[in-house]
């Protein structure tokens, strides 16, 4: 049977207690003290010094004097605008939009308020909505929906042209969109869209379209290029614009000598001829004698 020497069994027993006197030797308890007095020291700092800034009133100042700095700092990293990208534009004028972003090259693009600039972009006339982006470190991308002509509205001043929406469309030439139908009323713009989607329904009627007319603020009548009058219902304009087409294709009324198509009433259709044809029926011509 292996044993240990008595010799090894001492050494070890010694060495045991030397390492229990260091353990607790004032060198070792002095070092235990001094590292709990540094992170206990470091707790009341991380806790006390926001509430003393905020006790004393500094702690704004101190924020303002971070945001500065660090502000400063991704400048000098490269993190200005150099690059402002624009998505979507055609009739939108570019100098105001860029007005409407309101960044400069070379300012910090970290202090740029995409909330802000999206809500002065879509004050443009021609925008209908826009979506403004940073893209990290230099470059802002602005992507716009620009509003669609459908009409050009009569006021008393002249035509001006509307969206879908009634919007007033600004800084375009007149002559670019004399094809659209012509609104009257002035209630015509926010109730033009249901009545040119209705007739858009039915394309080759629609291409007859020269202007459409509103009515005491409740219904349309329309006028064709060879200067028909169709004067639609309150409600459910589709199916008289449909009764119109119907008419049309079995009677070619369209190319008749009519002045007024009334399809107000759903159930009849009244025909009002024109001042020439009207005299005609009245007195028709008469028949010579045979030679």
């Amino acid at each position: 049977m292996y044993s240990t020497p008595p010799s090894t069994l001492e050494e070890q027993a010694r060495e045991r207690r030397e390492k229990l006197e260091q353990r607790h030797s004032v060198g070792a308890n002095l070092k235990k003290l001094v590292r709990v007095f540094w992170w206990s020291s470091l707790t009341a700092l991380l806790i006390a010094g926001p509430f003393a800034l905020w006790y004393t009133g500094k702690a704004e100042k101190w924020y303002a004097v971070a945001e500065v700095e660090a502000i400063r700092l991704s400048a000098e990293f490269g993190m200005t605008v150099k690059n402002i990208e624009v998505r979507g534009r055609e009739k939108t004028d570019p100098e105001a939009l860029l007005a409407a972003i309101g960044q400069k090259p070379g300012t910090p693009i970290v202090t740029f308020d995409v909330d802000a600039a999206r809500e002065r972009i879509e004050q443009l006339s021609w925008v209908r909505n826009a979506v403004v982006e940073r893209r990290l470190p230099s470059t802002l991308i602005v992507s716009i929906t620009e509003r669609q002509p459908v009409a050009l509205w009569q006021t008393d001043t002249g035509h001006v042209v509307i969206d879908a929406d009634g919007a007033q469309l600004q800084n375009y030439e007149l002559g670019d969109y004399l094809d659209l139908p012509v609104v009257v009323g002035a209630d015509a713009p926010e109730n033009a869209s249901e009545m040119l989607t209705t007739l858009k329904s039915i394309p080759r009627l629609f291409d007859m379209v020269s202007g459409a007319q509103r009515i005491g603020n409740r219904r349309w009548n329309i006028q064709l290029s060879n200067g028909m009058f169709i004067r639609l219902p309150e409600e459910n304009l589709d199916k008289a614009w449909a009764r119109l087409d119907q008419l049309d294709q079995e009677h070619h009324i369209l190319s008749r000598d009519v002045l007024i198509v009334d399809l107000r009433l759903p159930d009849r259709t009244f025909v009002r001829l024109t001042p020439g044809a009207a005299e005609q029926r009245r007195n028709p011509p008469k028949k010579g004698n045979a030679a």
